[in-house]
């Protein structure tokens, strides 16, 4: 006796980053093929260009960690202790929050040494002297991408409702009323998508940067010195950091996937859910684009 072929059909899940990806790709490759990027690459890149660039980044550092300890005051840890029935509802919505604590405090331990290589090597390759001895480094002008990007970072850990703005925290402590809507689930999305967005397009630009290089042992003619070959290119286009930022981006879209499985079956609503989530960080994606496409100076 021969079993007939399954008629089952399976969909692939809905991945939000992938979709995201997928927008503006023009800006996209602008955010990661700009000519500072190809400079940096080929060794082309003056210093007083490179330590300007770099006094941004370090600003840019330290609207990320304010961001962070939005993000996190904003999170609603669980109050039971773990090993419930399997697949129960608030265990599993508890484990994203828990994973993204996790991966906020180690991208501020990552960033807090990014801070002080940028120290040690930039006065190793006398780059720039970030504590303002260097005439050079006491007036700073902010590159055009930079104030995009820390407008966004100061949206991280705020929902608006009405008129209002309030903190995520008191929203899921009763200040909303009742059950979230459909459109506040995930109350931390946006926050995630806008930090999972700045690494992703990061890594991307410096991963590019790396295929550039040419072959030039110890960077032997650079006009930095080697400072970006030897020692910050390969530390932004490491392996250790796409696995980090791809860990951000599997919780994002599990998560996502998970809220589009609790409406059912039904897939008209399955489409209102995913519609309703893209309307809170489509726009984001597009603006924090922008911000990264105007974050690297002209050369």
């Amino acid at each position: 006796m021969t079993s007939s072929p399954s008629t089952t059909t399976t969909t692939n899940p809905f991945s939000l980053t992938k979709h995201l990806l997928s927008l503006e790709p023009e800006v996209f490759k602008a955010a990661t093929q700009h000519p500072f990027l190809l400079a940096a690459a080929k060794g082309t890149l003056p210093k007083d260009v490179l330590s300007h660039w770099l006094v941004n980044d370090r600003l840019y550092i330290h609207a990320y960690i304010r961001a962070a300890g939005q993000l996190l005051a904003s999170l609603e840890l669980p109050k039971h202790l773990p090993g419930g029935p399997v697949g129960n509802e608030k265990e599993d919505e508890d484990a994203f929050e828990v994973n993204l604590v996790d991966w906020l405090i180690e991208a501020l331990a990552a960033v807090r040494r990014e801070e002080r290589m940028f120290l040690e090597v930039g006065g190793r390759y006398e780059l720039v002297d970030f504590v303002g001895v260097s005439s050079k480094a006491r007036v700073v002008a902010k590159v055009k991408g930079l104030e995009v990007i820390e407008g966004l970072f100061k949206e991280v850990g705020v929902v608006r409702s009405g008129k209002k703005e309030k903190g995520l925290g008191s929203w899921l402590l009763g200040a909303g009323g009742g059950e979230l809507p459909v459109s506040e689930k995930i109350p931390w999305l946006e926050g995630a998508v806008t930090f999972w967005g700045t690494e992703r397009v990061y890594l991307e630009a410096w991963s590019w940067a790396r295929g550039q290089q040419e072959e030039r042992p110890n960077g032997k003619g650079d006009e930095d010195g080697g400072a970006l070959r030897r020692e910050f290119i390969p530390n932004w286009s490491s392996d250790e950091f796409r696995e980090f930022v791809e860990r951000l981006g599997v919780l994002i879209d599990q998560a996502v996937e998970r809220e589009i499985r609790m409406v059912g079956e039904d897939r008209q609503k399955q489409e209102e859910v995913r519609k309703e989530i893209l309307g809170r960080v489509e726009g984001k994606w597009k603006t924090l684009l922008e911000g990264e496409k105007g974050f690297w100076p002209d050369v």
